[in-house]
C-alpha cells in the first residue's frame, strides 16, 4: 500500500527541502504521512475549485507549488481551506522555492522553453552543489519577436507582457519563474539580451529597458506551470501505480479582456 509518506520521499528526492529559500514553506503541509494513498492532483495554487476538483477525482493528496500555510494560523474554522482539507483528509505537499532551485526543476523547465543550450543559476543560493534561483545561458541566435513566440507557445498562453526592445537578435537569455524582478541586477550582469519571467514591478521594468534588457511577462503562475507535466511525468516514474493527475481548475487568476 502506498501512503503519503511514499510522496513525501519521492517530492524530496526530486527537489530536496533543504534548497528551499529560509523564508519559505514547504514540504508536508497538511495530512498524515501513514495515510493510504492511491491519487494525486498537481497545481500551482490551492484553490476551492481545485479542492473541489480532487475530491470529485478521488485524490487524498494535492502538490500545490505555492505553499497553502504560509505565515502562522491562529484560528482554522469552518470553510476555511485549512479546516476543509483536514475534515476531507486530504493531504498537501508544496515544494515552491525548492523546486524552483532544484536541478530539472521550474526554471530549467523554463529554461527549455527558451531552448537555452546551456544553463547555470542567476544567483547561487547552494554554493555547494551549484544551485539557486533563475537560469541564464545561451540560445541558438534568434530575432526577439520569434523567440516570444516560442514562449507564449510553450507556456500555452496568449499574451506576454513586454518590456524594452522588440527588435533584434539575442543570443544569451535569462528566466526566472514567478516573481523575480528582485534577480534583475543579475540578468543585466549576465548580458542577457532578454528575461523571461512571471511578473516584475514597473520601475524594474524601466530599468530593465534602460539597460537594453527585453523583458516578458508571462504572469505569475503561467511562468510556472509548465513545470506540473514534467513533475507528473517523475513522480509517475518514482511511484509507479500512483495515479498523479493535472489540475483543470488551476489557473492564473488574471485574464486579459477586450
Amino acid at each position: 500500500m502506498m501512503t503519503v509518506d511514499d510522496l513525501c520521499r519521492a517530492m524530496d528526492a526530486i527537489a530536496p527541502t533543504r534548497l528551499a529559500e529560509g523564508w519559505d514553506n514547504v514540504g508536508l503541509l497538511v495530512g498524515d504521512r501513514a495515510a493510504p494513498l492511491d491519487r494525486v492532483l498537481l497545481a500551482i495554487d490551492l484553490t476551492r475549485p481545485v479542492l473541489d476538483e480532487a475530491l470529485s477525482l478521488g485524490c487524498t493528496a494535492v502538490i500545490a507549488y505555492h505553499p497553502v500555510i504560509f505565515s502562522g494560523l491562529k484560528r482554522v474554522l469552518s470553510g476555511s481551506m485549512a479546516y476543509e482539507l483536514i475534515r476531507h483528509g486530504v493531504a498537501v505537499y508544496s515544494p515552491h522555492t525548492a523546486l524552483d532551485v532544484a536541478d530539472g526543476g521550474t526554471n530549467d523547465v523554463l529554461a527549455d522553453a527558451v531552448e537555452m543550450t546551456a544553463r547555470a543559476p542567476l544567483r547561487v543560493t547552494v554554493a555547494a552543489e551549484g544551485l539557486g534561483l533563475g537560469r541564464v545561458g545561451p540560445v541558438i541566435p534568434i530575432e526577439r519577436a520569434a523567440l516570444l513566440a516560442k514562449v507564449r507557445s510553450a507556456l500555452a498562453i496568449d499574451h506576454l507582457l513586454v518590456a524594452g526592445p522588440m527588435e533584434g537578435e539575442v543570443t544569451r537569455v535569462a528566466v526566472g519563474a514567478g516573481a523575480c524582478g528582485d534577480l534583475l541586477d543579475e540578468v543585466i550582469a549576465s548580458g542577457a539580451g532578454l528575461y523571461v519571467t512571471g511578473e516584475m514591478r514597473h520601475h524594474d521594468a524601466l530599468r530593465a529597458a534602460s539597460a537594453g534588457v527585453t523583458v516578458a511577462c508571462a504572469l505569475h503562475s503561467n511562468s510556472e506551470r509548465r513545470t506540473l507535466s514534467v513533475l507528473a511525468g517523475r513522480l509517475s516514474s518514482a511511484l509507479p501505480g500512483l495515479g498523479v493527475l493535472l489540475s483543470s481548475a488551476d489557473r492564473d487568476p488574471f485574464r486579459v479582456a477586450g
